[in-house]
């Protein structure tokens, strides 16, 4: 008997390129579109704020990184929201995923060795014990994951005195 794959959910990452630069000019860019508590969130974010232009200057300056995900998989994209979240201490992100079709992308901007990685959720459960799987990606400062949109993920609560600060955007194919 051969065990195979039924089932495989991709996912990207990547370190950016020049990223202490890139960090000076996000972090310019973020200071027009500051972060509030919204609801009955834990962290701080833009999400639901107008951003105009946010979208292009940031993929304008990543445009390289762009460039190497769309060869990787081979389609073109837009980014259709972007925002940015800031994680202080016990701030916490519940499960939620961003829709059903298209892509989501993460840049973490500041992360140190104490701040949660986000957490992935499989969509079904192991079928020997029926418990929920988790998986989390290594991350550091500067590096991009990008997930389906329809993975559900988390952040746990932040432990670290220190912020823990992510850019993330949702990406519909045009082609």
């Amino acid at each position: 008997m051969i065990e195979q794959t039924l089932f495989k959910i991709p996912y990207w990452s990547m370190s950016s390129l020049n990223f202490k630069e890139k960090k000076k000019e996000v972090e310019k860019l973020l200071k027009n579109y500051p972060e509030t508590k919204q609801g009955k969130q834990t962290f701080l974010t833009n999400r639901s704020l107008s951003k105009p232009n946010f979208a292009d200057m940031f993929v304008k300056l990543f445009k390289e990184e762009f460039a190497v995900l769309s060869d990787v998989i081979k389609r073109d994209f837009r980014i259709n929201d972007i925002w940015s979240v800031s994680y202080k201490k016990g701030d916490h992100h519940p499960p939620h995923n961003h829709g059903s079709t298209g892509l989501s992308g993460i840049l973490y901007l500041d992360m140190n060795d104490q701040a949660p990685m986000t957490s992935y959720i499989q969509p079904w459960n192991d079928y020997v014990s029926d418990h929920t799987i988790y998986s989390e990606i290594s991350v550091g400062e500067g590096d991009i994951i990008v997930i389906p949109q329809f993975v559900q993920h988390f952040s746990s609560p932040n432990t670290s005195k220190n912020i823990k600060r992510i850019v993330s955007w949702d990406m519909s194919f045009t082609s």
